[in-house]
Formats: structure tokens, sequence, C-alpha cells
């Protein structure tokens, strides 16, 4: 079973009589990760089984290229069928998504599985690899992906009864396994996108933060647990402490921050899922240990009149090539901060908050789209209203507030075709946003996937 605490799926421990259906891997079921292939065309998707009705929840992968078609060509009421998957249905197109997962290509996971990420440890041209985390049983999972004749083909190195074999499942400190355990309740995956290799595993509850070496021996490696790195929420004795998002700050050897050791080493942000704060922290290459930093309050308004929990979601940096302006999610109550993270005289960030943008309930996810020569938007999605809301980054306003599917969670862009897909996971279904300012379909939902 699993609880909702202001947008947060929690999973707990289930019993059930009987045995249980195997997982769902021909269609959307309680969707949550989302990522695309480089050049667009694949969707690779997790069934989270929230409820835990099943067996497990698992990886898919969608073809999304008749979906484009459809996107550019006329309008069709009929079907849905293998070959056109999707029909016009209330001013947008609406895909069956069983005629678009790829046979083949899918593999069933635990239960709770979370958010996806895409790394190319020899860069854009060489092998991909999708890294995932699940609650239950804790564990992180990683995927080999390649190319075959019918699409992308994952590979775990699966057993007899279809998982992944213990190379491709982290539950264990690499080099002592015998006393280093992954914590419960892996939130989500962060990669690091300032060409640091690593990645960041926030606990949602128990203060926990996870680190992974991306270029392990065999892969990517479990190196680092730091215990009690969240506080516990002081406001309303719950004695939650955990972590949601993390943000690598663009580093700049000529204004390095102290900590970074000229930037030879990564100075990060991380929310605070139950207080209402960031933490910095720094990594150490070769070491590969986490070096816990500063804290900064950011909350704009009174945190102890605030009835529920959680208070901060999200964050990323505004421009990740140069800039210092750090966005970060509000979400109780509903609000997007601009924080500027300069540096002082001492080398420590400021963090003073320049402005906030009240927003829908519950949001938590955040996607920032930057056209070539045009306004750089921040997507933002609200868990229990199923809302995306839209702010402008020039004049940081928001732009406008779309209602997509229930439990509207994670986001990802295609730069390239300017659309932004949401998983709605209470919803079975991802919707698909126009970000082209030049069409007259520019932020609305113009094709749901169901």
């Amino acid at each position: 079973m699993h609880r909702i605490l202001a947008g947060t799926i929690v999973a707990t421990a289930v019993s059930c009589g009987g045995q249980r259906p195997p997982p769902t891997l021909d269609r959307l079921r309680q969707p949550t990760g989302l990522q695309l292939s480089p050049e667009g065309r694949w969707a690779f998707v997790t069934n989270g089984n929230w409820d835990a009705s099943e067996s497990g929840g698992g990886v898919l992968v969608l073809d999304l290229e008749r979906l484009h078609t459809a996107l550019d060509g006329p309008a069709n009421h009929a079907g849905p069928t293998h070959a056109k998957p999707c029909r016009t249905l209330d001013d947008r197109l609406s895909c069956s998504a069983e005629h678009m997962v790829v046979p083949g290509a899918n593999h069933r996971l635990g239960s709770a599985v979370g958010n996806l990420v895409l790394d190319r440890p020899s860069g854009d041209a060489g092998a991909a690899r999708l890294i995932t985390v699940q609650r239950s049983p804790a564990a992180i999972v990683w995927f080999s992906v390649t190319t075959g004749e019918d699409g992308p083909v994952l590979d775990c190195g699966e057993d007899f009864d279809g998982g992944c074999d213990e190379v491709h499942t982290l539950t264990q400190l690499a080099d002592r396994p015998a006393d280093g355990s992954l914590p419960d309740d892996p939130s989500r995956v962060v990669l690091d996108d300032q060409g640091y290799r690593f990645a960041y595993v926030p606990h949602l509850i128990g203060g926990d933060l996870s680190l992974l070496a991306l270029d392990g021996e065999a892969g990517p490696e479990l190196v680092d647990i730091v215990a009690d790195f969240y506080r516990d929420d002081p406001f309303e004795a719950t004695d939650y402490a955990g972590g949601f998002g993390v943000a690598s700050r663009p580093c700049d050897p000529s204004a390095a921050p102290s900590g970074s050791r000229d930037c030879t080493r990564p100075v990060l942000y991380a929310t605070q899922r139950y207080f209402p704060s960031v933490r910095r922290f720094a990594v150490a290459p070769g070491l590969d240990v986490v070096v816990p930093g500063g804290e900064s309050s950011l909350a704009v308004v009174n945190p102890e009149v605030v009835a529920s929990v959680p208070y901060m979601g999200d964050l990323a940096f505004e421009d990740p090539e140069a800039g210092t302006d750090l966005l970060v999610v509000q979400t109780s109550p509903g609000a997007l901060l601009r924080v500027d993270t300069a540096l002082g005289a001492d080398g420590d960030p400021g963090d003073d908050v320049l402005g906030a943008v009240p927003l829908c309930e519950q949001p938590n996810l955040l996607a920032v789209h930057r056209p070539e020569g045009g306004e750089a938007l921040a997507l933002v999605t609200c868990f229990g209203e199923g809302r995306l809301a839209v702010i402008g980054l020039g004049g940081f306003r928001l732009r406008k507030t779309l209602e997509l599917g229930d439990g509207a969670n994670e986001i990802v862009i295609d730069a390239a075709r300017q659309l932004a897909l949401v998983a709605n996971t209470r919803g079975d279904s991802i919707s698909v946003v126009a970000l082209d300012r030049s069409d007259a379909t520019f932020l609305t939902e113009v094709a749901r996937i169901e």
C-alpha cells in the first residue's frame, strides 16, 4: 500500500493474501519515470505499482514515431490501431500506449519504482545506461541500452525469474557490502549535469543521502551513504526526515565557491523534504565520499502556519552553463522560488531569495525549457491537482496553468520538437504539451498517451 503526504508517494509494507498478478508491461500503469532517447523517438517509462496490487512494477519502451507523425498530420478519427495508435479526441490526440509499446524491450522491477535518468559514459556518441530506483525492496537498478532491429534493447543481466542480476541491482556499498546497505525509501536518482561522474540518491524517509560513482569496474556503484544528512520536520512532530532534489552548481574557476577545490569537486544543493531549507555539499573525487556543507533557510512564509508536509520539492539551476540563479520548488505552500547563489567575500553562496511565484497545490517536479532565442520556461507539476504550471523566467511570472491527468508527476522535455511529456501517475497516462511559441497550440496539451 502507499500513503500520500502532500503529493509525495510513500511506499509502505503490504501484506496480500494469495498470489498477486505479474507486472503490467504492455501498457501504462501508474507511470512515474520518464526519459527520452537522444533523438527523441523512444520513450523509456517506469510503471510504478504504487498500490502493490501486482507483484512488481517495470520499465517499458514506447515508440513515439507515430505520435510525431500524427501531430504533424491531418486529424484522424478512426482507430486506435497498431499502424495508427492516435486518434483525434476533444481537440487533442488520444493515443493507445498498447500500440506503442516495443515488444520484448520491457523488464519487471520491484514496486514503488521512481524516476529514470539516462547516462552516456562515453559521451553522446557512445553507449547509454538507464538508472532508476525502487522502494520495495529498496534498490538502485541500472540497464545498459543498445540498439536492436526493432528499437532499444535493455539489459540488466536477467536471471531465470526475469529479474535483474546483482551487478545491476545496487543494494550494498561496493567496498564494504557486509555493513553498508542501501537505506529504505530511495526517493529519486539525479545525474550530475556538470561533467562529474556521479549520481545522487536522496532518501525520502530516514534522513539519508546515497552517492553513486558512475564509472565503477562493472558499471555504476554505490560508494557512500551519509546518515542523518537531512533534518527532521521540526513543526509537525512527525520525525520525518528526508530529501527530494539535488542540483549541481555551475563552477567558474575564476570565482570558485569554497569547497570546490577550484572546481575539481562538484558543489551541490539538496532540498530537504520536511524542513524549509536547502543543504549544500561537495563530493571528493578519488575518495568518492560526500563532504557536507552549509545550510540555507528558503521559506518565504512562516512554516509554523503550514499545516501539511512536505515543504521543499525539486530544484534546478536556471542556466546550467554559467548562471548562479537557482530555481527551487516550495511544496507547502506552493511556490517557485528564485534564489541567488552568488558568492560572498568568504567564497560561500549568499542564497538570497530574489522572488517567489505562487503555484497550484502540491508542486513537486521541475523542468526548464530553454528555447534558442526565446524566453526560458520553468515547468512545474502539481501532483494533487493534476496540473502543470508554466513560469516565464524572463519576467518571473506565471504564464499559464494547464489541467493534465491525475497525479501529474515527472517531466521530460524534447527540446528539438519543443514538446514536454508529463507522466500522470494516478491517471495511467502521459500528457504531451506543446512548447513552440510560434504555433497556435503553444502551452496546450496536444496529445495524451493512455
